[in-house]
């Protein structure tokens, strides 16, 4: 099965998938020509070749990808995660919770996470039906008895994922995003909530409870675990207490407690840590076995990920939506003694509409302000930058467009008792301008630049 003409050989089935940009039915000719035995198509397309006509092809050619390759997710135990934030570390944790029970890996931002718990590189959320189905077999093959997907509203909305049948499905936090692609928020919720078509009878759904979007999700014929921070949860954290290496707190479910001491930094990822918990308590796993494993979980790559403590604390984070700065910036304000001095740019080709929301996010939660560049693909970064301070006050903030510049900038102004937050690329170890994919690895920039700080012994990172 292939979806990409340039990639058929002789006998292959082509699949003729409309695009957001591109309508694949335009390559059902090349795909003959270059030796396809058939094709799935939406519409007959005028060429000497078996066609294969149904209603959607993306949902089709998701439900023959699996059978062509032996249905694997009926052999895994499948988890889907989809949420605005907290997929990525969610699905990590859910994924080290699990496999203490059985082999389990994990697919998603990130990339593929083996079972042994080395990651492949990183692509799309969700890939496309075809890839996703081989990724699922060869992880199968692998001995992988449980995979964790994240499972993004472009996927559920392109029926990427149609081919899986989720024996239980999380729900993490719901903001702004995507907007360049999705009409309106209710129109990406709604293909967030599309998850719960693909949840197996009798399947399990962890819900965040704090979220207002989700408040009336409870799927029938399923076991709905609510988290959140209250004690009207299922699953919540009582006498939590938060330090810049993480947090303490007791997980407690009705009648249970257990001691957690999670060593990943900031609020938001104790939501992380529960809706993991919550998923994993509804697959069986119990709840001490639960504390025990989110005690020992290791770093998330990119996601609050320490890059170095001695002579600056500094941290990079994906943050790259309203929703995410506010939460990392708030999150540093409250464990950081000093100051918190931040860096972050907006994507090109995306949502421009958040670009002045996130601006005057940074300029009001972080104590030195540096608009600088992301991933400005097509469009001109400092036009991106001047759009993101458009209204602001001009002692609020300082652009620095060049990226490695606005780090060494940051890293210049930090004292002892300051934190240096990277936002907006996380694991990325490129930067996309114009066309191209550069280098780019913000922990290997760190590396480079702390040497010439004053008082510096080379990177004292590690895990926090």
């Amino acid at each position: 099965m292939r979806s990409d003409s340039r990639r058929v050989g002789a006998g292959d089935l082509f699949c003729a998938i409309p695009g957001t940009r591109v309508d694949g039915h335009a390559f059902v000719e090349a795909a003959q020509h270059a030796g396809a035995g058939a094709a799935v198509v939406e519409r007959v397309i005028d060429v000497d070749l078996p066609q294969l006509a149904v209603r959607d092809s993306r949902s089709a050619v998701s439900h023959l990808a699996a059978l062509f390759t032996g249905d694997p997710g009926d052999a895994l135990r499948l988890v889907g995660i989809t949420g605005t934030n907290g997929k990525s570390t969610t699905a990590w944790l859910t994924r080290w919770i699990l496999d203490d029970v059985g082999p389990a890996a994990a697919l998603g931002t990130l990339g593929t996470v083996s079972v042994d718990g080395r990651i492949g590189a990183p692509g799309l959320t969700t890939p496309d039906p075809i890839d996703l189905a081989l990724e699922l077999a060869a992880l199968r093959a692998s001995g992988a008895e449980a995979a964790v997907l994240e499972v993004s509203s472009h996927a559920l909305d392109q029926r990427r994922a149609d081919g899986c049948s989720f024996d239980a499905v999380g729900f993490t936090s719901f903001s702004r995003e995507h907007l360049e692609y999705h009409p309106d928020l209710e129109a990406y919720r709604a293909a967030k909530l599309r998850l719960l078509d693909l949840l197996v009878p009798e399947g399990v759904c962890a819900v965040n409870d704090d979220e207002p979007a989700w408040k009336e999700v409870a799927p029938p014929n399923a076991t709905t675990l609510r988290y959140g921070f209250e004690s009207t949860a299922d699953l919540w954290p009582d006498r939590l207490v938060l330090h810049p290496a993480g947090a303490h707190f007791t997980l407690r479910a009705p009648g249970e407690a257990a001691d957690v001491s999670l060593p990943l930094p900031a609020e938001f990822n104790v939501r992380n840590a529960l809706a993991a918990a919550a998923i994993a308590r509804g697959l069986g796993v119990p709840l001490e076995r639960i504390a025990a494993r989110l005690s020992a979980a290791p770093p998330v790559p990119g996601r609050m990920e320490v890059l170095s403590r001695e002579p600056v604390l500094v941290i990079r984070d994906f943050a790259h939506n309203p929703d995410s700065c506010e939460r990392a910036l708030s999150s540093l304000r409250e464990i950081v003694p000093g100051r918190v001095i931040a860096l972050l740019g907006c994507g090109g080709d995306r949502d421009p509409g958040k670009r002045p929301q996130m601006g005057s996010i940074l300029a009001r939660l972080a104590d030195v302000a540096i608009v600088t560049s992301d991933n400005p693909r097509s469009e001109d970064p400092s036009e991106i930058c001047r759009q993101m301070v458009v209204g602001l006050p001009p002692d609020s903030y300082e652009i620095v467009v060049d990226r490695r510049a606005a780090i060494a900038r940051g890293l210049a102004e930090a004292g002892p008792a300051d934190a240096v937050a990277l936002l907006g690329k996380g694991h990325e170890t490129y930067q996309v301008i114009g066309g191209k994919r550069l280098p780019f690895d913000e922990r290997r920039i760190v590396e480079d630049l702390l040497p010439a700080l004053p008082g510096a012994s080379g990177l004292g990172g590690g895990p926090a």
